[in-house]
């Protein structure tokens, strides 16, 4: 329903532009930058209504997804807190990350390498990152996607994305 407003709100103000092309040139200019204004602030509302939407659709936001995964690699991040950002139902995943996190820093892949660029829905209780791995050793980042899994009441890192960064540290 934003969205359908913040559109009616742009066209309107497209309206206006054209009915003050009519007025003297100094009423022009004003009408240009209160239309500019209205514009601006009406597309504004657009993105954050289309942000809004997804983050209710997956609920987890990019912000949220870059969280979990910064505090997941990072390797100051105490082993009691892990469990509150990877899915460690299986206790080999949380020895895996906590290695990942400690071998991957001392290689140069600390937790700022990692920007999430888009979450997208998978199925009721999982979501899919695509993340932006920033190599200190190649020229251009790579996308990678990353699983998130709905458990214990909030969002976290999954098993298999542990498994997939992991592997990917023997690969280097």
């Amino acid at each position: 329903m934003k969205i359908r407003k913040s559109v009616a709100a742009l066209a309107l103000a497209g309206s206006a532009l054209f009915v003050a092309t009519a007025c003297s040139s100094e009423d022009v200019d004003e009408a240009t930058s209160k239309v500019s204004t209205a514009v601006e602030s009406a597309a504004s509302e657009v993105s954050t209504a289309a942000g809004d939407a997804i983050d209710e659709v997956t609920g987890l936001s990019d912000s949220k997804a870059q969280d979990i995964l910064r505090k997941a690699v990072d390797p100051a991040t105490p082993a009691d807190e892990i469990d509150t950002v990877v899915d460690t139902s299986d206790p080999a995943t949380k020895a895996a990350v906590i290695a990942f996190a400690k071998g991957s820093s001392a290689a140069g892949y600390t937790p700022e390498v990692y920007t999430v660029k888009d979450v997208s829905k998978d199925g009721d209780k999982q979501a899919v990152a695509t993340v932006s791995v920033a190599s200190p050793h190649a020229p251009a980042p790579v996308d990678i996607k990353l699983t998130y899994v709905d458990a214990d009441g909030g969002w976290k890192l999954s098993a298999d994305a542990v498994t997939q960064l992991a592997g990917m540290a023997t690969d280097h």
